[in-house]
């Protein structure tokens, strides 16, 4: 018969190496961060807007494929010379988004503006996706 002697330390011990090993295993460094979106749509074309607060437009990119438009870039760090940070909130690292556009789109036409921190994309619709009417004839 094995006898174990345990006491309340060990225990709190064997469950931190527990959490180590079960954070190491799952924790991906690879991390992207989110930002709001909001996408409004009228008869001739879709308007999507992004917080993204601190950024440039240069630091930005969008690119549209397959159907699929994308919003992505970094925040990087804002270090300041013989000042120790107590804490930190400000994002930091790459962000992304991507929304899927099912109707047809006029690619070529796609519009971008940044203002306050708001991006702004125009998306105009296509001929073949805005709404038809149909006049009845009489006879």
């Amino acid at each position: 018969m094995t006898l174990y002697f345990r006491n309340p330390e060990m225990i709190a011990e064997s469950r931190r190496r527990m959490l180590r090993r079960m954070m190491d295993e799952t924790y991906n460094t690879d991390r992207v961060l989110s930002f709001p979106l909001e996408m409004k749509a009228t008869e001739n074309d879709f308007t999507l807007k992004a917080m993204l607060p601190g950024l440039s437009a240069e630091e930005i990119n969008i690119r549209y494929e397959d159907g699929v438009l994308t919003i992505d870039g970094e925040y990087t760090s804002i270090n300041e010379e013989g000042k120790e940070c107590l804490f930190s909130e400000m994002p930091v690292g790459r962000f992304s988004r991507s929304i899927e556009i099912k109707e047809p789109i006029v690619v070529d036409k796609i519009d971008a503006s940044m203002k306050d921190g708001i991006l702004t994309i125009l998306i105009p619709k296509a001929e073949e996706a805005k709404p038809k009417t149909i006049k009845i004839n009489a006879k």
